[in-house]
């Protein structure tokens, strides 16, 4: 689910900047920033790269099991897990810095006008997901310097955003629970 979320995301992305830039290319791609040793992917040049950098679970969110109804009884599934995303939108332009800080102030304006994306609001959403939100993210210098060192790339302009809720229900019965048949009390007096 959580590639399609991002590739959601992403895709509204591209549909916003191909009205605002026109090209035969997405100006936006889902990717790493940089190969397991530490080389840019060929495909991410020129671009805004969204990368997920972080999961962290909605501590606020209920977590209760469901029970539904079942033949002869009920069954009862696992907890929801509710998850937020943090993701990472990188300005991957190579030879043009001034591109870069169009194309990440192009997002940057995106995101602030349509922060919420829901099947009302944009119908490509994904059937299984209720909504997402994104809220940019201040980092501190010292934040910034970590996450581009854990990333094993070179700085470049970007901006974090935190992606609510993303919520796991598999559904699968975690136990059966029989009916409580009725009573056979009787009183004698």
């Amino acid at each position: 689910m959580i590639d399609k979320a991002l590739g959601f995301i992403v895709a509204e992305l591209n549909a916003f900047l191909g009205v605002r830039y026109p090209s035969s290319e997405d100006h936006a791609v889902l990717a790493s920033l940089t190969h397991p040793d530490g080389s840019a992917p060929p495909h991410t040049a020129n671009r805004l790269v969204v990368s997920l950098v972080n999961l962290e679970r909605e501590a606020s969110a209920a977590t209760n099991g469901v029970s539904t109804r079942a033949e002869g009884g009920y069954s009862r599934t696992s907890p929801a897990l509710h998850l937020n995303l943090y993701i990472l939108v990188t300005a991957s332009f190579v030879n043009n810095y001034p591109g870069a800080l169009t194309f990440l102030s192009a997002a940057l304006g995106f995101f602030q006008a349509k922060p919420n994306f829901d099947a009302q609001s944009s119908p490509a959403f994904p059937r299984e997901m209720e909504r997402l939100s994104l809220e940019l993210v201040s980092l501190s210098i010292q934040e910034l310097n970590n996450l581009w060192a854990i990333l094993g790339a070179k700085y470049l302009p970007s901006a974090m955003y935190k992606v609510r809720m993303l919520t796991f229900q598999q559904g699968w019965i975690g136990a059966a629970v029989p009916e409580v048949g009725g009573t056979d009390a009787s009183v004698s007096g």
